[in-house]
């Protein structure tokens, strides 16, 4: 396969933006087809090996994730991938991808999608926990579909990841004049639209902190061993998922309160397809909403599909 062409993370960038990604989401998550698990093998307390397979009209594909943390002390990403795309009718390997780009890419995508069907239009602050390459995406996802935002707080790990996160010129460049405050877990939580995007074992959202008709969106917890909210939150909250089947399989900021008694995926209001057709949605102004992602790997494909087709 040496001779398969490569699509780096400059290349997948240039061909799809957030944008068009944002809405090849929109259409392709109507049509997702039959979903396939994805296999999980621990290399450690919080270090994960994955692998995500898809089939859909589009094609045929599988993306291959490294999840290592000391990779943080390291000067490295937290997520290492590769992603195969094979040509649907005839299986034949048609090109690779940068995994970590497409991941990148299409989670904050998602993210933003869902906020756009279901948090509220006059949506004015945001709240991002986490300063890696997701929160980077979230800034950016979250401003294409609500750009009336004039103010983004961020809280990290600690003051100081916080501080270089808003002063960071690509983030600036991002924020388009908006304006960037490092802040801490309440006033962010505060936010009209808050996002979590860390990989945190214990919740990092104070769920006193969240106001009325707030719109909260989830992305770091893939098992039982991450949550980023508590059980209050979640039984606050309407929940929506990116898949019913996923979440029950790999979202710990919902398998743990449902495991404890203490909530039922019964409760889930929708999923992205839902969301999408118009099934599912906000029901009043002061409802606070919960979109829990846990990322499939048909949105992989679908973009990777994109891209292939247009380089």
């Amino acid at each position: 396969m040496n001779g398969l062409p490569h699509f780096d993370a400059a290349a997948i960038r240039s061909i799809v933006d957030m944008p068009a990604c944002i809405e090849a989401l929109r259409t392709g998550s109507l049509l997702l087809g039959d979903l396939h698990p994805r296999t999980q093998v621990s290399l450690g307390p919080t270090d994960d090996f994955l692998m995500m397979p898809a089939v859909s009209p589009a094609g045929i594909g599988v993306k291959i994730v490294n999840v290592i943390s000391g990779n943080r002390d390291r000067d490295l990403p937290l997520i290492h991938g590769f992603y195969l795309y094979c040509d649907r009718e005839t299986g034949v390997p048609t090109a690779t991808l940068d995994g970590s780009a497409l991941t990148t890419l299409r989670t904050p995508a998602a993210s933003a999608l869902a906020a756009d069907l279901v948090a509220r239009p006059d949506a004015s602050t945001l709240g991002i926990f986490g300063t890696g390459v997701q929160a980077r995406g979230h800034v950016e996802a979250m401003l294409v579909v609500r750009p009336g935002i004039t103010r983004i707080l961020v809280a990290g790990r600690t003051p100081q990841s916080s501080a270089a996160f808003v002063t960071d010129p690509e983030v600036v460049d991002l924020a388009g004049g908006r304006a960037l405050v490092a802040a801490d877990p309440q006033e962010t939580a505060g936010c009209d639209i808050v996002c979590g995007c860390t990989s945190s074992t214990t919740p990092v959202v104070p769920t006193g902190a969240v106001r009325p008709g707030a719109h909260v969106g989830l992305v770091g917890s893939y098992s039982v061993a991450r949550r980023e909210v508590d059980s209050d939150l979640v039984n606050l909250a309407s929940v929506f998922v990116d898949n019913r089947h996923a979440a029950a399989a790999e979202a710990g900021d919902l398998m743990v309160p449902a495991a404890d008694g203490k909530w039922s995926f019964d409760h889930v209001v929708g999923d992205l397809a839902e969301l999408c057709s118009g099934a599912a949605g906000r029901a009043s102004e002061d409802e606070v909403t919960l979109f829990k992602s846990v990322g499939l790997a048909a949105w992989d494909l679908i973009v990777a599909s994109a891209v292939v087709r247009a380089g």
